[in-house]
């Protein structure tokens, strides 16, 4: 069975062992061809349940103070199923063909699993399986709802398991992105030693201008020329830690950017690898700030943080030893405080985490509505909304504000201070015990001051590694944004061995296609149809019939759930993606142009197209009049998403787009329905030479624009209803088509007689 369970997506792996011990035989292994878990009881209460499904039998299964019971049907007594979508809940309905229906209830939880099952449901007690094959990885969907390491619930947002994510690993996964600049790493690191030790040598020198030089130790006179000699030391070894310090933040700064550069290059590449439906699930503010402000705090991070991680560590060691080399004794009791600053980092750290999640979080949805208001100006405008648009924004803005608050109130200034006070607490010690030694003769005042020059030297790195806590945070959070979008594998791409496109003659055939973009209501069902190439084909019928989605599969915007499409007898699967999709020109309803010269966008398909191909193109679009009208022609700048250009205007550049890109196969979706009768006619004139000798899809809600396609197909809820010319669906009575055309023609009338 083409889809049966099979080793790798087996039904049986989330099934409770009590169940499956109690089914026993019931089900030999692999008999089992899809589960589906419930949790709603009849009552509309909490429940555990199950579905399950083989070849000849449905069964439902309840658990029951902890014993599973339930039974059988044999599929030969279902007559029909369907799913029943609620809010917050559905219902899969099964109708025997005696008795009462049978109601199985799930809230969305579980939606997909049941669908899946109800798929193969209807399958079998509808004709066997006559259904074309499912492929692999049709089902892609549904096995991404669980996170397949630790079967934790994945969020509906993305395909990435945070429960997975260890912020340390995350973190040392940027080493990866280090590893091309590792000489230039290394150097930085090499120079970090070097810093690291002669900051070492500083308090070492002084103990012996103390005791020799100002006359400190018993029976010592202060002499000058010791001062000297000490204090060029001090000087010399200055100038030398200032130019290191210059050397080596040229080296991490540009590593830093370096590392930034190619993080945010690889994001943002991977996006445009991504399908449809990944950006379907995000929002745009999102995505932004992931390419942009992630990828900067991971430079900071790079550049700064990591370089100090690895200075403070060094410098603990090194004045360590130092300490306990002078004065052991001493360096013990100075040291008391360091678990109070360790219990402190622990207590602190994971609401340091929580804080800087919540703040990212707040701080995306903030950059959502900013992203989502701007390119809607116009509209906010028309309607007088600018208010409330500030209003959102300003509610987004609060509740960063909040988290921020909380954060600075709760963990910010409490942590600072406390650390200070441990610090401050082994720094008193060596006073006052130094000071009872140093009065009992058993110290000297050299190594007293020597020794607190290395304890200052000492805790500052705590303090920097205690606050690196914070950028850690930062840069773990981050991290894990990107790496979210960089671990998630692109849906739609091109096979091993892909064929290629370049030569492709435009015959469609479409075998038993359905969709669904939740993997719950399917918008397509079983939908087949042959376009010969060269024929125009019209797709009409009411909204939401599934006229976009198909031309969408065609494109390879989405990928079937079942059924196949083939062009020129190979399946839309198996070609190169990106060749696929250059063969294949689309005129949208709301054309997008870019910003940047009118020239640039007619050949955005086509960047290294001549001036003369541009012009030729903008001439058979009927474009080329309203071009030269400007002052600068061609090289006039659009504005944003073109603004300053009409409807018709962007309409007829898009066309020319696709004129100067000559595409093999070619979808017009509502291409004339917001524009006026003159734009409209200069429009399909247009479209006439575009659609010369190309295999041709037409979606129209205007019905007589399909009047000159060679064919029609009548979409409605999915299914295909119509196919004929226009004038046969139109003389046909009582059909979806006639109707349409009917309303359309009364509606035209009463716009008429209204304008009159």
């Amino acid at each position: 069975m083409a889809d049966s369970a099979s080793p790798k997506n087996d039904p049986t792996d989330h099934l409770p062992e009590e169940l499956l011990a109690q089914l026993g035989n019931l089900v030999p292994d692999g008999s089992l061809l899809a589960a589906a878990p419930l949790d709603l009881s009849d009552a509309g209460k909490y429940a555990e349940a199950y579905l399950l499904l083989t070849e000849e039998r449905l069964g439902h299964f309840v658990r029951d103070n902890g014993t599973w019971r339930g039974g059988w049907r044999p599929l030969k007594d279902l007559n029909e199923s369907e799913i029943v979508q609620g809010l917050g809940m559905s219902l899969l309905r099964v109708v025997p063909r005696r008795g009462a229906p049978l109601e199985f209830r799930h809230t969305l939880r579980h939606a997909k699993a049941v669908a899946k099952l109800h798929r193969q449901l209807e399958r079998r007690i509808g004709g066997g399986d006559e259904a074309e094959p499912v492929e692999e990885g049709a089902h892609e969907e549904e096995k991404k709802t669980r996170c397949e390491k630790c079967g934790h619930v994945l969020p509906t947002w993305t395909d990435v398991c945070h429960a997975c994510m260890n912020r340390r690993k995350i973190l040392f996964r940027l080493l990866d992105f280090i590893k091309p600049y590792k000489s230039r790493a290394s150097m930085a690191f090499g120079m970090s030693l070097l810093l690291t030790a002669m900051s070492l040598v500083q308090p070492w020198l002084v103990k012996p201008l103390t005791n020799k030089g100002f006359g400190a130790q018993p029976g010592v006179n202060a002499d000058f020329h010791v001062v000297v000699v000490y204090v060029s030391i001090m000087a010399g070894l200055l100038v030398l830690r200032t130019l290191g310090q210059m050397i080596q933040l040229r080296l991490s700064l540009g590593l830093g950017t370096m590392v930034s550069r190619q993080i945010r290059n690889m994001v943002y590449g991977h996006l445009h690898l991504l399908s449809l439906s990944f950006f379907s699930k995000k929002q745009t503010g999102a995505l932004v700030t992931r390419v942009t402000s992630d990828t900067e705090r991971l430079w900071y991070f790079v550049s700064s943080v990591f370089i100090d991680i690895i200075l403070a560590f060094l410098i603990l060691v090194g004045v360590g030893v130092c300490l306990f080399t002078m004065n052991w004794k001493l360096a013990a009791f100075a040291l008391m405080p360091i678990p109070l600053m360790f219990i402190l980092m622990v207590f602190f750290h994971n609401r340091l985490h929580r804080s800087f999640g919540r703040m990212w979080h707040r701080w995306s949805q903030m950059t959502s509505v900013v992203a989502g208001a701007l390119p809607g100006v116009r509209v906010i405008k028309a309607f007088s909304q600018e208010r409330r648009e500030v209003e959102r924004f300003e509610e987004k803005s609060d509740a960063l504000y909040q988290v921020e608050r909380n954060y600075i109130s709760g963990v910010r200034s409490l942590f600072g201070p406390m650390m200070m006070f441990s610090s401050a607490l082994g720094s008193l010690v060596v006073w006052l015990l130094g000071g009872w030694w140093l009065s009992q003769g058993k110290t000297d005042l050299g190594t007293l001051m020597a020794f607190q020059g290395f304890l200052a030297m000492f805790f500052n790195p705590i303090h920097q590694i205690a606050h690196m806590d914070e950028m850690f945070n930062r840069a773990a959070t981050s991290a894990a944004r990107i790496f979210e979008i960089l671990d998630t594998e692109p849906g739609i791409y091109s096979r091993k061995g892909a064929h290629s496109a370049s030569r492709m003659k435009g015959r469609i055939e479409l075998r038993n296609v359905s969709f669904s973009y939740d993997g719950v209501r399917r918008v397509l069902k079983n939908v087949s149809m042959v376009i010969e190439p060269g024929e125009m084909l019209g797709l009409a019928g009411p909204s939401g019939g599934g006229k976009t989605t198909l031309v969408n599969l065609i494109s390879r915007f989405y990928d079937v759930l079942e059924g196949r499409i083939l062009i020129d007898g190979v399946d839309v699967r198996d070609y190169n993606l990106a060749q696929l999709r250059q063969g294949i020109g689309v005129v949208l309803q709301e054309p997008f142009l870019f910003h940047g010269t009118l020239a640039e966008n007619v050949a955005y398909g086509k960047p290294e197209a001549t001036r003369e191909e541009i012009i030729a193109a903008s001439r058979a679009a009927n474009a080329h009049e309203f071009v030269l009208g400007f002052p600068d022609g061609y090289d006039t700048m659009v504005g944003e998403r073109g603004q300053t250009l009409s409807g018709g205007e962007r309409q007829r550049i898009s066309i020319a787009r696709a004129i100067l890109n000559d595409p093999r196969i070619l979808i017009l979706d509502e291409a004339t329905s917001s524009v006026d009768t003159a734009t409209e006619k200069l429009i399909q004139e247009a479209m006439g030479r575009l659609t010369s000798n190309r295999t041709t899809i037409a979606i129209a809600h205007r019905l007589s624009t399909l009047s000159k396609a060679d064919r029609l197909v009548i979409l409605d809820k999915g299914v295909v209803v119509e196919e004929g010319t226009h004038e046969e669906l139109a003389d046909r009575e009582g059909g979806v088509y006639a109707n349409l055309l009917k309303t359309q023609r009364e509606s035209q009338s009463l716009i008429a007689l209204a304008g009159e």
